[in-house]
């Protein structure tokens, strides 16, 4: 027993320094980085670093083999000495949402192919939709999903919908991918997405302005389909006016080529099929 807490604790306390590293002007990392300058085993740190991707903590580059920090991590502690952490634009903006539409509100990115609720704000209605920070979402099928994607070009997009079209056995529910790209054209031209779920919940969501050094979000109203269906240009316009918010008071906007919808690559970047690049 008291070898198996010592490891427990040394895990532990080997997670918190990984997150610290990154705040030492770290921005990406790659395991032998870590396990070099932390003084780590490489195949423990290895898995650490795997399980804070699975996690939605750490996004993996699999072209550089580099890990660096989700937004996420951000937003770990915000509940921390509110009056000085938590009352920043984004936050600040996500809780006024909250108030306003008293139906439960997600902050979302993208990683591993998943979406991952990075931030949730309870809403205060009788019958809000229980939702948690870490859980995850389809990627292809959900309205935070589809906002997404439509920030990566085409064939970023074509092979994101070519892997996971091939771990569904069910084919009846394969994606066509020119009509998924046409639909996404729709959402760069208007970032507001609208879906129903089997459970029941329609979320109505919007793509945040990109922030520099920041992975693209989504935010979403999550309520109940009735809810929704009587509420839906409310929760749409306090949406879109969130995002306006946002982008008005934001103080370190991404570079200008960051700016639009569709993240630029470079000219000799190949996409390789089926392989985990997307971020």
């Amino acid at each position: 027993m008291a070898g198996s807490e010592s490891r427990t604790i040394k895990s532990a306390h080997r997670v918190l320094e990984i997150l610290e590293y990154f705040d030492q002007d770290h921005r990406t990392a790659t395991v032998m980085d870590m396990a070099r300058n932390l003084s780590y085993p490489q195949s423990s740190t290895s898995e650490l670093l795997r399980c804070l991707t699975r996690l939605g903590y750490l996004h993996y580059n699999r072209f550089r083999r580099t890990y660096s920090p989700t937004a996420r991590v951000a937003l770990l502690g915000a509940w921390v000495k509110p009056s000085l952490f938590r009352h920043g634009t984004l936050l600040n903006a996500i809780d006024a949402l909250a108030e306003q539409c008293r139906e439960t509100i997600v902050v979302s990115s993208a990683s591993n192919y998943v979406v991952n609720h990075l931030h949730v704000v309870l809403g205060a209605a009788e019958h809000a939709v229980p939702i948690h920070a870490g859980d995850v979402a389809p990627l292809l099928r959900s309205a935070q999903g589809k906002l997404l994607l439509s920030s990566y070009t085409n064939d970023q997009i074509r092979s994101v919908v070519h892997r996971l079209n091939a771990e569904e056995a069910d084919l009846s529910r394969h994606i066509k991918v020119s009509e998924y790209l046409s639909e996404l054209e729709e959402l760069r031209a208007y970032p507001l997405a609208v879906a129903s779920a089997i459970d029941g919940t329609t979320t109505v969501a919007t793509l945040l302005p990109r922030l520099k050094g920041v992975d693209h979000m989504a935010v979403s109203v999550v309520a109940p389909a009735e809810v929704a269906l009587d509420q839906l240009n409310h929760f749409k316009s306090a949406v879109m006016a969130t995002r306006e918010r946002i982008a008005a008071e934001c103080d370190e906007p991404a570079p200008q080529e960051c700016r639009k919808q569709v993240l630029p690559l470079k000219d000799d970047f190949k996409i390789l099929t089926y392989r985990r690049h997307f971020a």
